[in-house]
Parts: C-alpha cells; structure tokens; sequence
C-alpha cells in the first residue's frame, strides 16, 4: 500500500497545472528585451552626466578672458563764455634794402710761364771782350740750362740797341724775364738772327 504523506507547496503547485519537473513556462517577450534597453538607457545617463561634468568643469576652470582694457577719457575745458581778446595788429615792418654785392675783383693775371730749358743765346755785337759771357752767366745763376754765348755782326742788331727778341708767343713770358734780368727794355717777337728760340742781341753792355 503506497506510504501517505502530507500536502506540500509541490502539491499545490502541481495542482495548478503545467509543465512539471525541469519544464519550465515560457517567459513574456519583454522580458528579455527590458534587461539589454534598461542598460542602454542608464549606459547613456551615465554617459551624458559624465560629459556635462566635464563642460562645466572646461568652462570653471578655464583661462580667464583677457580682460577688456578700459579707456579714460579725461573731460573736455568747457568753453568759456568770455571771447579771447583779438590780437593786437602789429605795424608792417619796412623790410631792409638789400646791400649791394661787392664790386667783384678784378681777374688777377696768371703768373708767367717761364720756360727755364727754352734755348738762349747771348750774341756780342758791342766789341766788348767777355761781354756775351757775362750775360750767360747771369741766365744761368736765374736758372736756365740751354745757353749758349758767342758774337754776332753789329749790322745785325736793330737800330743798334740791346734787345731780346723770340721766335715763338709761348715764349713771351721767357723772353721778358730773360730781358729784365739783363736789364734790357726792348722785347720782340720775330725771326731771330741766328734760329735759337730766344736771342739776346748786345749793341752795348747793358747798364752801362
């Protein structure tokens, strides 16, 4: 004869019905998609939270803003109702005559182109022994160094008077000097007797 035993909770719920023993009833359909939406949902709280904490903390914490410079402006004179007096109108001051210019300089001549190594020869047409020699030596002491002394027909010498005559213009300024170191008045330009550039022609000693 089958052992009795009292009614338990597995009575009663093989009473209900269903499947018994490992069979189980079969789950709702939101069942299993509420667990996976649920941690979408907090997943994204979550994460929301998170990047506005970090916004503010970004904004709080930040540089400060360059500060923005202000500018004083210092206040204006106000007017003054009193005119300013009207300048004195000074006296047209008469403007000086200009002073004259000098009277510019006269042009000072050139110094004289002295050829000291022009060719001169003292010629001898007064008779007088050693007088052409004389004369040579005293071009030379002057500084001239192409000279040259000997005689020469007193037919030769014009109007038989001392003179100093030269072949060429250039020589001018030679011939003069030549003159007043030997004391003679007379210079011309012409040919002269005997070709040299410059002939000193001696009627007489000079000085004499």
């Amino acid at each position: 004869m089958p052992q009795q035993y009292e009614r338990d909770e597995f009575d009663e719920i093989a009473a209900e019905g269903g499947p018994v023993g490992v069979h189980r009833a079969p789950r709702p359909w939101w069942t299993r998609v509420l667990p996976p939406l649920l941690a979408f949902i907090i997943a994204g709280a979550v994460a929301f939270g998170i990047a506005t904490l970090l916004w503010n903390r970004d904004i709080v914490g930040g540089a400060d803003p360059s500060p923005t410079p202000t500018v004083t402006v210092a206040p204006t004179d106000e007017p003054s109702g009193t005119p300013s007096p009207t300048a004195t109108a000074q006296p047209p001051v008469e403007s000086e005559a200009p002073e004259p210019s000098p009277t510019p300089s006269e042009t000072e001549e050139p110094e004289p182109a002295i050829l000291f190594d022009a060719q001169v020869h003292v010629r001898n047409g007064a008779g007088v022994q050693g007088l052409a020699g004389d004369q040579q030596a005293i071009l030379v002491d002057g500084g001239y160094t192409n000279t040259e002394a000997n005689n020469i027909s007193s037919s030769l010498i014009p109007d038989d008077a001392n003179i100093v005559i030269y072949s060429e213009e250039r020589l001018a300024d030679t011939a003069a000097d030549v003159a007043e170191r030997l004391g003679i008045d007379r210079v011309e330009m012409d040919d002269t007797p005997g070709g040299a550039e410059i002939e000193v022609l001696l009627a007489s000693e000079p000085g004499a």
